[in-house]
């Protein structure tokens, strides 16, 4: 009867440097630092933040943005750099010389048809501008219905 005393708190023991191993392990192990966009997708996204925030008939093509897309290739534009990106309806292209700290420009496109009491509606939405280190300034806008 004793042995089987000792063989219990003996499990019980185990079973508590475990878990104290186990949780001191997930305290204390590196955080995965969470994922950084690169330059081209923070521009991407600055600018359309500031279309949203300065043109509000935009917001409405705006819900659940995914993008898709990255670096196209730049034939005949030596030492400059295109990246295109798309979600439905909209396509935003930035190009940039490769230069430090350049100025990026960004043109963003949204094209589609919204069904409206049974009547398809064209909407289209053309934006350019540019990002600056973080900096966004339009220099043109047009939206259509």
């Amino acid at each position: 009867m004793l042995s089987q005393k000792k063989l219990l708190a003996a499990i019980a023991i185990l079973i508590v440097l475990v878990v104290i191993i186990g949780l001191s392990w997930v305290l204390t192990r590196p955080q995965q630092p969470p994922e950084e966009l690169s330059t081209q997708e923070q521009a991407r996204d600055d600018a359309m933040a500031y279309i949203k925030t300065n043109h509000a008939e935009t917001a409405q093509f705006m819900n659940d943005l995914t993008w898709t897309g990255g670096r196209t290739t730049s034939e005949g534009i030596m030492g400059a750099e295109t990246y295109t990106y798309t979600s439905p309806g909209w396509n935003v292209t930035i190009t940039y010389p490769v230069v430090l700290n350049p100025i990026y420009t960004i043109t963003a496109d949204y094209s589609a048809t919204s069904a409206n009491s049974g009547a398809s509606i064209p909407y289209r939405v053309t934006w350019q501008g540019t990002w600056d280190n973080g900096t966004v300034t339009e220099t043109s806008y047009e939206f259509a219905q």
